[in-house]
């Protein structure tokens, strides 16, 4: 994770609940929920994990399917960050999708190109991302 990418939760001494996650994310709780139910349902075997990356990213909660990372999501006070690594060629389904938001698209091209592909962080704080959200996570699984 990188350093612009804090946690509301920092202390590696306490990993954090189901209800510390509540209180950070208030009305976007709700959020958090719905899209980690969608992406269980959606793939198959799907388990999450906290994970503290250090004191300079705190904890994420990455969620994994058949060994492979789809996607990570970070707590912070009222919204959560949400990150997504995409391969070459799902990165050129992205650009030629009409239904993806054209800052996605931008934030993808910016990105640089690693071995494991392309990292993208999405601030979300509102459910209407939701969907977007979804069809990133369906392109990237499937690609």
């Amino acid at each position: 994770m990188n350093v612009s990418c804090l946690s509301f939760f920092d202390s590696k001494a306490v990993m954090p609940d189901n209800d510390m996650v509540s209180n950070a994310l208030g009305d976007m709780a709700l959020v958090w929920d719905e899209l980690r139910a969608h992406v269980e349902g959606a793939f198959p075997n799907v388990t999450g994990e906290w994970k503290h990356y250090g004191k300079a990213a705190g904890w994420t909660f990455k969620l994994i399917s058949k060994k492979r990372n789809l996607l990570f999501l970070v707590p912070m006070a009222g919204c959560f960050r949400l990150r997504l690594v995409f391969g070459e060629k799902a990165t050129a389904i992205v650009e030629a999708d009409v239904a993806i938001p054209d800052e996605i698209k931008e934030a993808l091209r910016a990105a640089t190109p690693y071995t494991e592909g392309r990292n993208i962080d999405i601030d979300v704080n509102s459910r209407e991302q939701l969907e977007a959200i979804m069809r990133l996570l369906k392109i990237k699984y499937e690609n």
